[in-house]
Protein backbone atom coordinates (compact mmCIF):
# COMPACT_ATOMS: atom_id res chain seq x y z
CA UNK A 1 0.00 0.00 0.00
CA UNK A 2 1.53 3.13 -0.79
CA UNK A 3 -0.23 6.77 -0.22
CA UNK A 4 0.20 9.84 -2.39
CA UNK A 5 3.21 11.46 -0.85
CA UNK A 6 5.44 7.87 -0.90
CA UNK A 7 5.42 6.61 -4.66
CA UNK A 8 7.78 3.38 -3.43
CA UNK A 9 5.99 -0.01 -4.36
CA UNK A 10 7.60 -1.24 -0.71
CA UNK A 11 5.34 -1.87 1.78
CA UNK A 12 4.14 0.47 4.49
CA UNK A 13 5.61 0.91 7.83
CA UNK A 14 4.04 -0.40 10.99
CA UNK A 15 5.36 1.48 14.27
CA UNK A 16 4.73 0.18 17.44
CA UNK A 17 6.03 1.95 20.90
CA UNK A 18 5.59 0.11 23.74
CA UNK A 19 5.89 2.20 27.58
CA UNK A 20 4.81 2.33 30.83
CA UNK A 21 1.39 3.42 32.89
CA UNK A 22 1.39 5.29 35.88
CA UNK A 23 1.95 1.89 38.21
CA UNK A 24 4.39 0.81 36.17
CA UNK A 25 2.70 -1.57 33.88
CA UNK A 26 4.04 -1.79 30.32
CA UNK A 27 1.26 -0.52 28.03
CA UNK A 28 1.23 0.38 24.03
CA UNK A 29 1.69 3.94 23.30
CA UNK A 30 1.83 4.29 19.65
CA UNK A 31 0.61 1.76 16.82
CA UNK A 32 0.35 3.09 13.31
CA UNK A 33 1.20 3.17 9.94
CA UNK A 34 4.41 5.86 9.36
CA UNK A 35 4.20 8.65 7.05
CA UNK A 36 7.41 9.03 4.60
CA UNK A 37 8.45 11.99 3.57
CA UNK A 38 10.44 12.92 0.24
CA UNK A 39 14.27 13.14 0.58
CA UNK A 40 14.54 15.42 -1.94
CA UNK A 41 11.18 16.87 -3.03
CA UNK A 42 11.23 17.32 -6.95
CA UNK A 43 14.60 15.64 -7.84
CA UNK A 44 13.94 12.10 -6.52
CA UNK A 45 11.24 9.96 -5.36
CA UNK A 46 14.12 8.27 -2.57
CA UNK A 47 11.41 8.72 0.74
CA UNK A 48 12.58 8.68 4.58
CA UNK A 49 10.01 6.96 7.24
CA UNK A 50 11.18 8.34 10.56
CA UNK A 51 10.40 5.54 13.43
CA UNK A 52 11.75 6.83 16.65
CA UNK A 53 14.38 9.72 17.70
CA UNK A 54 15.85 10.23 20.98
CA UNK A 55 17.89 13.16 21.72
CA UNK A 56 20.70 12.10 23.70
CA UNK A 57 21.60 8.90 24.69
CA UNK A 58 21.60 7.29 26.97
CA UNK A 59 17.56 8.11 26.48
CA UNK A 60 14.83 9.01 28.03
CA UNK A 61 12.12 6.98 27.96
CA UNK A 62 9.43 7.08 30.85
CA UNK A 63 8.00 10.38 29.79
CA UNK A 64 4.77 9.11 29.40
CA UNK A 65 4.50 8.15 32.61
CA UNK A 66 3.89 12.04 33.48
CA UNK A 67 1.96 12.28 30.42
CA UNK A 68 4.31 14.56 28.56
CA UNK A 69 5.30 11.81 25.95
CA UNK A 70 6.70 13.53 22.94
CA UNK A 71 7.18 12.14 19.93
CA UNK A 72 10.52 13.43 18.49
CA UNK A 73 10.51 11.53 14.86
CA UNK A 74 7.98 13.52 14.47
CA UNK A 75 8.80 16.42 16.05
CA UNK A 76 12.24 16.85 14.91
CA UNK A 77 12.86 16.95 11.06
CA UNK A 78 16.47 17.35 11.40
CA UNK A 79 18.82 15.02 9.14
CA UNK A 80 20.23 13.47 12.07
CA UNK A 81 20.17 13.64 16.10
CA UNK A 82 23.76 14.92 17.08
CA UNK A 83 23.90 13.48 20.78
CA UNK A 84 21.20 11.11 20.51
CA UNK A 85 19.98 8.20 18.15
CA UNK A 86 17.49 8.08 14.94
CA UNK A 87 15.66 4.96 13.54
CA UNK A 88 15.23 5.25 10.16
CA UNK A 89 13.78 3.51 7.19
CA UNK A 90 15.30 4.56 3.66
CA UNK A 91 13.59 3.73 0.44
CA UNK A 92 15.61 4.10 -2.58
CA UNK A 93 13.58 4.69 -5.72
CA UNK A 94 15.51 2.82 -8.78
CA UNK A 95 18.32 4.91 -10.43
CA UNK A 96 18.46 7.25 -7.88
CA UNK A 97 21.48 8.50 -6.05
CA UNK A 98 22.32 10.53 -2.43
CA UNK A 99 24.83 13.35 -3.09
CA UNK A 100 28.36 12.46 -1.35
CA UNK A 101 27.89 13.42 2.09
CA UNK A 102 29.31 12.64 5.78
CA UNK A 103 27.37 13.03 9.10
CA UNK A 104 28.82 12.31 12.14
CA UNK A 105 27.29 9.71 13.54
CA UNK A 106 27.88 6.17 13.78
CA UNK A 107 24.96 4.22 11.80
CA UNK A 108 24.13 0.53 11.50
CA UNK A 109 22.32 -0.50 8.47
CA UNK A 110 20.45 -4.00 7.58
CA UNK A 111 19.73 -4.01 3.78
CA UNK A 112 16.04 -5.46 3.52
CA UNK A 113 14.90 -5.52 0.43
CA UNK A 114 16.89 -5.12 -3.06
CA UNK A 115 20.48 -3.99 -3.51
CA UNK A 116 22.63 -1.30 -3.70
CA UNK A 117 25.78 0.71 -4.35
CA UNK A 118 28.09 2.70 -1.40
CA UNK A 119 30.30 5.01 -3.26
CA UNK A 120 32.95 6.76 -0.58
CA UNK A 121 34.64 9.68 -2.05
CA UNK A 122 37.65 7.47 -3.36
CA UNK A 123 35.70 5.82 -6.14
CA UNK A 124 36.14 2.72 -4.38
CA UNK A 125 32.19 1.14 -4.73
CA UNK A 126 30.34 -2.20 -3.17
CA UNK A 127 27.26 -3.92 -3.40
CA UNK A 128 24.89 -4.58 -0.89
CA UNK A 129 22.52 -6.63 -0.98
CA UNK A 130 19.25 -7.90 1.04
CA UNK A 131 20.36 -9.32 3.84
CA UNK A 132 23.45 -7.54 4.51
CA UNK A 133 24.71 -4.96 6.76
CA UNK A 134 27.30 -1.97 6.82
CA UNK A 135 28.30 -0.01 9.88
CA UNK A 136 28.95 3.15 8.39
CA UNK A 137 31.35 5.46 10.81
CA UNK A 138 31.58 8.97 9.57
CA UNK A 139 32.87 8.38 6.16
CA UNK A 140 31.72 10.22 3.26
CA UNK A 141 29.71 8.42 0.95
CA UNK A 142 27.13 7.90 -1.46
CA UNK A 143 24.11 5.53 -1.98
CA UNK A 144 23.31 4.61 -5.70
CA UNK A 145 20.57 2.78 -7.12
CA UNK A 146 21.61 0.86 -9.95
CA UNK A 147 18.57 -1.21 -9.93
CA UNK A 148 14.83 -0.99 -11.71
CA UNK A 149 13.72 -1.80 -8.35
CA UNK A 150 13.10 -0.18 -4.80
CA UNK A 151 15.38 -1.16 -2.19
CA UNK A 152 14.71 -0.58 1.13
CA UNK A 153 17.53 0.01 3.71
CA UNK A 154 16.93 0.51 8.05
CA UNK A 155 19.37 2.49 9.94
CA UNK A 156 20.18 3.48 13.28
CA UNK A 157 22.23 6.28 13.20
CA UNK A 158 24.07 7.60 16.86
CA UNK A 159 25.71 10.75 17.42
CA UNK A 160 29.18 10.41 17.73
CA UNK A 161 32.81 12.32 17.88
CA UNK A 162 34.40 13.65 14.96
CA UNK A 163 36.81 11.98 13.18
CA UNK A 164 40.01 13.79 13.80
CA UNK A 165 43.15 13.83 11.16
CA UNK A 166 45.90 15.73 11.46
CA UNK A 167 44.70 17.96 13.80
CA UNK A 168 41.31 18.96 11.60
CA UNK A 169 37.36 17.71 12.40
CA UNK A 170 35.65 16.45 10.06
CA UNK A 171 32.60 17.30 10.17
CA UNK A 172 29.00 16.77 8.74
CA UNK A 173 28.95 18.17 5.29
CA UNK A 174 27.30 17.21 1.73
CA UNK A 175 23.40 17.53 3.57
CA UNK A 176 21.81 20.13 4.24
CA UNK A 177 21.53 18.76 8.54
Amino acid sequence: MTSSTNPSTLPSIRRVLTGHTADGKSTFIMDEMTTPRLIMPGISQSSFHDLYRTKTVPASIDSEITGLFVDEAKTDLSFMSPEGSTFRCVDYAPGSSSPFHRTVTLDYGIVTKGSIVLELDDGKRTTLNEGDVICQRSAIHKWINESNEWTRIYFVMLGANPVTVNGKELGNEGLKL
